[in-house]
């Protein structure tokens, strides 16, 4: 594969927050690890192992040099430089993580670029950049080093693509499904059976309903002890009652309960906080969103079969 032309554009797109938690989030990592003397002497000895590394000092100095030497189109030198960081990363050494996270660094603005094409309605921005930086991070721990040794950068970030394109375009339908669901179940919320939660202002009475909520939840284990109270406005009202009421009527499983509410309920209370939906997981968020994702169809028979009733 070649390499992408677009030097300039694909270097230059801001890594430093682009009104996303998990860039921001990133960054402050990234800064206490520069900053590391552990990293300092990791990063010593790589520049006395590979010549294009010579002087550096810290983790970014290393990103600047494979940054400087793909600014001036010197591929081959680029890729032996990227190869070091992923032979690292494959191996068990001390410095396995670190290689990990320079060798994602190199590749965060391309990162940033490739999300910013991925926008649409119904999925929030951070969830996209939290997609690609999950799929960035599968795909550098897993490069076939051998079988694609020219073209490192290039490689990287189709594969991000083609990966991140695959978890938004199943999390986009979960999402759409749910909502659906949700919409279709809004009718029968004076039934008694149903426990979806009017909408309003709080009350005590709508308190108490979400109260109940909550320790019905806990009670079948959908969400720990210690998760937050709800509140009227809270987005994981709607989707604990959604799933509690599933498994009450016995549409859904508690096992899938759970998964659904694993995958798409944030658990805090705190805007900036990191949803649960966002992991930075590689393979392990893809295993997540594929049980997720076969958690729903139970539900959405039980929106189905609750309209025929109800018609």
């Amino acid at each position: 594969m070649s390499h992408i032309t677009n030097t300039h554009s694909s270097l230059s797109a801001s890594a430093t927050d682009e009104g996303s938690s998990t860039l921001r989030s990133l960054n402050r990592d990234w800064a206490v690890l520069c900053e590391s003397a552990r990293a300092g002497d990791a990063v010593a000895h790589w520049s006395d192992e590979h010549l294009p590394f010579e002087g550096a000092h810290t983790p970014q100095d290393v990103v600047d040099r494979i940054t400087g030497l793909f600014r001036r189109g010197a591929w081959e030198q680029h890729d032996q430089a990227m190869l070091f960081l992923l032979r690292r990363v494959q191996e068990s050494g001390s410095d396995r993580d670190l290689a990990w996270c320079t060798a994602a660094r190199v590749m965060l603005p391309k990162a940033v670029s490739m999300a910013k094409t991925q926008q649409r309605d119904g999925i929030r921005w951070d969830d996209i950049v939290s997609s690609m930086f999950s799929a960035l991070f599968e795909v550098v721990g897993t490069y076939p080093l051998e079988r694609r040794p020219r073209g490192v950068f290039a490689n990287i970030a189709m594969d991000t693509l083609v990966l991140a394109q695959k978890t938004l375009a199943a999390d986009y339908d979960n999402r759409s499904v749910l909502q659906e669901i949700g919409d279709t179940l809004l009718p029968l919320a004076g039934d008694r059976t149903a426990a979806l939660l009017p909408s309003g202002g709080p009350d005590p009475a709508t308190q108490a309903q979400l109260a109940d909520c909550l320790v019905r939840a806990v009670e079948l284990e959908i969400v720990s002890r210690d998760e937050p109270e709800l509140s009227s406005d809270d987005p994981r009202a709607e989707l604990l009652s959604l799933v509690v009421w599933a498994v009450d009527i016995q549409a859904l499983k508690i096992s899938d309960a759970q998964r659904i509410a694993s995958y798409y309920l944030d658990s805090s209370a705190t805007p900036d906080r990191t949803p649960r939906t966002r992991r930075s997981m590689g393979s392990e968020g893809a295993r997540l969103r594929q049980r997720a994702s076969r958690a729903v169809r139970p539900l959405r028979q039980a929106a189905l079969q609750a309209r025929q009733s109800a018609a």
